[in-house]
């Protein structure tokens, strides 16, 4: 998500050559977005008792085109990472939506990521009060504080500033979600590559990497057959005992202690993780679509495994320090620079997308395991992975033992009715966009459910890419150009109409 999180490990426009990829450390690490100071707001610490607690809420704020009291306000969700000034405000192109609308622009971090502790420094043993409910309110709290610092309540004859919010990937869903749960004070939403239907618990499980693979064969023909025959030679063949794969696919000792004393198959399932989720992030960052000489970082691995087929375990251990490192330059792979923090961490987390690492990391996987359940694995067959079925029984396990919870996947979907099915009954004016080479958009809303509730696709769009990290270029593909500017245009209709 969702990404999502680690998910988009490159920047979502960036054209790399294979030297310069690598996962990040959190979703916005690297991320040009619209540098801007930092702001604190004074949050609630839980919405959903009489606690006078409260927390300072990192957010960015861009003024330059408000138009005053009654103009919009356009609220971008934070997500899974934290959110430096050097990246500030993430989507220039909702400034440039906010010159049009006269509007103000404004972007709380989301609880329990980067600056924006609840209960002070971070602690896996206080996660309970992260919850979608939890977040959702913080938004609602702080865009109620924003009207009445503009002087646009509503309230005592003041004018009211109309309120969208706008998210890609998990924030996607979380904006959906805001003017689903919150209408009086959301007015309409922006959801990119929103995962309303892996959060609704109604997506097959090998849809999501079926995507990843088909995406793969269109950026080189070629290219998941491939990755099947290096997988079939490595990771999945008689040979994948420890001791080969340590020194295949040379990986710093010590291992993590929980791969040390586990299995040979423990150890390949784990390695299989990390390609996968790896594709993943390269997947979601495959735009704008290689063109010419300009290729994504998703081709030039392709490329790599195309040319190297014939050499499974140096092409596998070559893709791993190129795309997969975390971390400053080393002499081995190491997989414990993949772990999120905290006690009990493993690489195969709660999202089997990838849930990063570090703080962030542990904050996704405690997400993951408990509300925003993905049902997601690998087959080999119509995907190009190490075959990984979904199994739920290993997330109740994984998350029992890693924060003593268990995982309620259809709790939000029951409580809420965002199913396809019940959306066009609950609510209105939003807009879903998806780029079908994403992933995600597996789970995407992929056609309208009403006359307000709007769907626009992208053949040529990774990763809510209409919500692009970068400005507007040349480079930007035409049906991504189209979609945005529909979505965008819906949003400024609704806007114009209250």
């Amino acid at each position: 998500m969702s990404s999502a999180r680690l998910a988009a490990s490159l920047a979502a426009a960036a054209l790399v050559a294979p030297a310069a990829a690598g996962r990040r450390p959190s979703p916005y690490a690297g991320v040009t977005g619209l540098p801007a100071p930092a702001f604190n707001f004074s949050q609630l610490v839980d919405h959903f008792s009489a606690s006078p607690l409260t927390y300072n809420q990192r957010y960015y704020k861009n003024e330059s085109s408000f138009a005053g009291p009654g103009s919009p306000i356009l609220c971008i969700l934070g997500g899974e990472g934290a959110i430096e000034p050097a990246t500030g405000i993430l989507y220039p192109s909702i400034v440039l939506l906010a010159a049009r609308l006269g509007a103000l622009v404004v972007q709380p971090e989301h609880r329990f990521y980067g600056a924006s502790q609840p209960a002070g420094p971070y602690s896996t043993s206080t996660l309970a009060l992260l919850t979608p409910d939890q977040a959702l309110a913080d938004a609602a709290y702080f865009l109620t504080a924003m009207r009445d610092a503009y002087g646009c309540s509503g309230r005592n004859g003041s004018p009211r500033c109309p309120v969208v919010t706008i998210g890609g990937s998990y924030p996607g869903w979380l904006s959906a979600m805001m003017r689903l749960r919150y209408p009086a004070v959301v007015d309409a939403a922006y959801a990119g590559s929103a995962p309303m239907n892996f959060y609704a618990q109604a997506v097959d499980p090998y849809a999501y990497y079926k995507v990843v693979t088909d995406s793969a064969g269109r950026a080189l023909p070629g290219c998941p057959e491939a990755w099947r025959e290096i997988v079939a030679g490595t990771l999945s063949s008689a040979g994948a005992t420890k001791a080969a794969l340590t020194t295949n696919l040379n990986l710093c000792a010590p291992l993590p202690a929980y791969l040390a004393s586990g299995t040979d198959a423990a150890l390949a399932a784990e390695v299989g993780m990390v390609l996968q989720y790896t594709f993943a992030d390269l997947n979601m960052a495959n735009y704008p679509p290689s063109t010419g000489a300009a290729k994504t970082a998703l081709y030039s691995a392709c490329a790599a495994a195309v040319a190297g087929v014939a050499s499974p375990w140096t092409t596998l251990a070559s893709f791993l320090t190129t795309y997969a490192a975390v971390g400053p330059p080393s002499a081995c792979f190491n997989l414990s620079a993949q772990l999120p923090s905290g006690p009990g961490a493993t690489i195969s987390s709660g999202d089997w997308s990838g849930v990063g690492v570090g703080n962030d990391g542990s904050s996704w996987d405690f997400e993951t395991s408990t509300l925003l359940v993905e049902a997601i694995g690998t087959n080999g067959q119509s995907d190009m992975f190490y075959a990984r079925d979904w199994d739920e029984q290993w997330l109740v396990e994984h998350a029992a033992a890693r924060f003593n919870v268990v995982p309620r996947p259809h709790a939000l979907v029951d409580a809420w009715g965002f199913s396809e099915a019940m959306l066009p009954n609950v609510t209105s004016r939003i807009v879903f966009t998806n780029g079908l080479n994403d992933g995600w958009s597996a789970g995407g809303v992929l056609t309208n459910l009403s006359a307000t509730l709007l769907a626009f696709n992208a053949p040529s769009g990774a990763h809510h890419s209409d919500l692009s990290h970068n400005w507007p270029s040349a480079a930007d593909a035409p049906d991504v150009v189209a979609m945005q500017a529909a979505a965008q245009n819906a949003i400024a209709g609704w806007i114009a109409g209250l």
